[in-house]
């Protein structure tokens, strides 16, 4: 949709200036430094389902364990792939309610159609979402590390690229990296960090995905560190309030990704992700990157991954 008036007429604020260490400086002060290690040691197919979606995909689930210094991280992930066809490239991305939900509602075959396939894993079975979880996740299988759950998330975003790596007729080359709303805050962290991915993409991922903190709308510092302080580091929650004295924005993030590709998704309706932030973000973010290497889709409604986001992204990605 044409962006509306009131966004064409916001004006990007007076922002910080990019440091030596931009991704140094967003681990030490939101998300938290991403241990070293968790590596792929054990990966078995445990069904196969060949000739889904009208016979245009391959469904395929397997149990992957990731071996960390403390204990073993257990995945089952679920991947679709194009049938019949040479190795697709892949978007992963995490889920929220469990591998089986998503055939029921997310447009695989938009995805298969375009030529890519989808690997996808319970966010949860990473990290728990949950500031004291009755079971511990990836963070407790790792020594003295100081890392918030969104930062374990995209811990879990690179796993599966090498999951992808295992699974013949998935690609990790053009690898996509995909999240909604608190997992596109992660897919941002994850393409921040890991330059396999030559797309990142975040749909409605507010503050502390893509949304300016330096535009004042939606959700704030104090309100996401209340109720959610397990997805960051503690001392960012010293920045309630004083969002100016922040030594970083998220320009910087998107702009840490270049000369990678970004696109950024939002919905008109979505105010408490601030989807004027998020575009005014794409735009003081823009210099940093080549000729349309980041895109800024809006369309309407409110907070959701819908079929039009994705056709956005996959479309934005076969263009690179």
């Amino acid at each position: 949709m044409e962006l509306p008036e009131k966004w064409q007429r916001a004006v990007v604020p007076s922002l910080p200036a990019a440091g030596s260490d931009v991704v140094g400086e967003f681990a030490d002060t939101i998300y938290g430094r991403t241990p070293d290690g968790g590596e792929l040691t054990e990966l078995v197919l445990r069904s196969r389902d060949d000739g889904v979606l009208d016979g245009a995909a391959d469904r395929l689930r397997h149990r992957a364990v990731i071996a960390c210094p403390l204990g073993d991280v257990v995945l089952d992930t679920l991947t679709h792939r194009p049938a019949g066809a040479g190795a697709a490239p892949v978007v992963v991305v995490l889920n929220f309610k469990g591998n089986d939900e998503t055939i029921e509602t997310w447009p695989y075959a938009t995805a298969i159609a375009a030529g890519y396939a989808v690997l996808t894993v319970d966010y949860q079975q990473i990290e728990p979402d949950d500031p004291a979880p009755a079971a511990p996740g990836v963070r407790a299988r790792f020594p003295a590390e100081t890392w918030g759950a969104v930062a374990a998330w995209a811990w879990g975003l690179s796993r599966l690229l090498d999951i992808a790596g295992r699974i013949p007729g998935v690609a990790t080359a053009g690898a996509v990296a995909l999240g909604h709303s608190r997992l596109g805050k992660a897919a941002l962290w994850a393409g921040a960090q890991d330059d396999r991915f030559a797309v990142t993409a975040a749909n409605g991922s507010g503050c502390c995905g893509a949304a300016l903190f330096r535009h004042p709308a939606g959700e704030d510092i104090a309100a996401i560190t209340t109720k959610f302080p397990h997805w960051f580091v503690p001392s960012f929650a010293a920045y309630a309030g004083h969002e100016n004295d922040l030594p970083v924005d998220q320009h910087q993030l998107l702009a840490s990704i270049a000369p990678r590709r970004v696109a950024i998704t939002s919905a008109e309706a979505d105010a408490w992700a601030d989807p004027v932030g998020e575009h005014l973000a794409v735009t003081a973010a823009r210099p940093s990157f080549p000729p349309n290497a980041i895109g800024y889709h809006l369309r309407p409604g409110t907070h959701d991954l819908l079929e039009e986001d994705w056709r956005y992204v996959l479309d934005f990605a076969k263009r690179g």
